[in-house]
């Protein structure tokens, strides 16, 4: 079977102009989407390279270098002479589930990586439906990526100064949230969310590996305490292949009229 990346066209215009050193980046992302909602299914086979990189507007180096990165993922596979194919059984793409509350959202994100960008002892801008200011916190900025793929968000964390200097080394690598669960028991009680679609800008295109201006999710978290002290504030820019909202509605909540 034959597929095309069916986001090619759109995906041209928005490569006009943009980082070559990222080109590759949002190639392997466009089929990475195509592979995730089975345009591209099991065993699909890839048009070939020459006709990629036509498609893309882009060399044939760089597709190649999308398709090892890929590769790398477990997503596609090359067969010598015959071309590129989707796995049989591709990794599950995990999605940020927004309607998730706390304290399960810590463990959708427990195993995942974290790389530190810059870090200082900041306090975070608190709105007053976030909660009051601990005394101390450290700010860390930080590309999270999944245990074993690409990066998925770029984040900007406060954590109070209370939990992070119980356990520095694990908030530096580790995904706060689960540290954060364990350290707080049920002291921690209350998690604010706030989402929206904004647009890439320079460092979030550069970090995630997507078209400058392109959509990516906005969300900002505030966890305090039983007391309403924050102990967590974060502010995360999200591909918008990891970001998922289901919700169920019914009118049968009341059942059939008598």
């Amino acid at each position: 079977m034959r597929a095309s990346p069916q986001a090619a066209p759109a995906l041209r215009e928005g490569l006009a102009g943009a980082d070559p050193g990222l080109l590759y980046r949002q190639i392997a992302a466009s089929i990475r989407s195509d592979i995730g909602t089975a345009q591209l299914p099991p065993g699909a086979r890839l048009p070939s390279i020459m006709a990629m990189a036509e498609s893309f507007g882009v060399a044939p180096a760089t597709v190649r270098q999308a398709l090892v990165l890929l590769a790398e993922e477990g997503m596609v596979r090359t067969r010598h002479g015959s071309g590129s194919y989707v796995t049989e059984a591709p990794p599950r793409r995990p999605t940020l589930v927004l309607q998730l509350g706390w304290p399960a959202l810590a463990e959708q994100v427990r195993g995942n990586k974290a790389q530190i960008l810059e870090a200082d002892d900041s306090a975070p801008p608190l709105e007053a439906a976030d909660g009051l200011p601990a005394q101390a916190y450290r700010r860390m900025k930080r590309v999270h990526r999944l245990a074993a793929g690409p990066p998925y968000a770029l984040a900007e964390i406060y954590v109070a100064r209370h939990y992070f200097d119980q356990r520095p080394a694990q908030f530096e690598t580790g995904m706060v949230l689960p540290l954060l669960a364990e350290l707080g028991g049920g002291h921690l009680t209350a998690m604010r969310q706030v989402f929206r679609l904004g647009a890439a800008d320079a460092v979030t295109a550069r970090q995630l590996g997507v078209p400058l201006g392109g959509p990516v999710g906005w969300l900002k978290r505030a966890l305090r305490s039983r007391d309403g002290i924050v102990a967590y504030w974060s502010l995360g820019y999200f591909h918008p292949e990891f970001v998922s909202f289901e919700a169920t509605f019914s009118t049968e909540a009341n059942g059939p009229a008598a």
